[in-house]
């Protein structure tokens, strides 16, 4: 089929804003479901790690991950003088763990309590029964409002578990993945 010319692009009105603060973006994320990990790494105190949804993959060439870690937390001041990390994705039967690691005031040591091994990688904390594991170096540091984006260069890359489901956070729970009935 022939057509004319095209037709230039019409630009739309932008709706007006509506509850465009921090707590609407946050009823609407609440509605967006995401992986839960820990991330963790070895500061001169020995390992430490917290629990963080805000992760990605950014690149396949090179492998590239990146997460967001609020800069009033004990490990954005770690992640300011270490090399690298590890993202320790989390099945979906580790709500006691996620749990664990999202305290910001532990009253002991997580490393305690879970079971854990160095990486033979870059000597991170992997968490021993996580789903997957991405050892991750250190690759940039971006300043975004109140959080800093944690870029790595993923060195290594292993499944564990590789029956397990995944686990998903949506609507401030700890979901598991169902499947959705194939089409025709």
């Amino acid at each position: 089929m022939v057509t004319g010319p095209a037709e230039p692009a019409k630009r739309c009105a932008a709706p007006p804003v509506r509850n465009a603060s921090g707590e609407g973006l946050r009823d609407v994320m609440r509605h967006f479901p995401t992986g839960v990990t820990v991330l963790t790494t070895t500061g001169p105190a020995g390992p430490h790690g917290m629990t963080a949804n805000a992760f990605m993959s950014v690149s396949l060439h090179p492998p590239t991950v990146l997460a967001a870690v609020h800069r009033d937390t004990v490990t954005h001041g770690i992640l300011q003088s270490v090399t690298g990390f590890t993202v320790n994705i989390l099945a979906a039967d580790q709500t006691e763990l996620a749990l664990l690691f999202a305290r910001s005031d532990p009253e002991e040591d997580p490393f305690l309590q879970v079971p854990w091994r160095p990486s033979p990688v870059t000597g991170n904390p992997v968490l021993t029964q996580s789903l997957a594991v991405l050892d991750c170096s250190l690759r940039q540091r971006v300043t975004v409002a109140d959080h800093t984006l944690v870029i790595g260069t993923v060195t290594d890359a292993r499944i564990q578990r590789p029956r397990a489901d995944p686990m998903v956070f949506s609507r401030r729970t700890f979901q598991t993945v169902t499947k959705a009935p194939s089409p025709g």
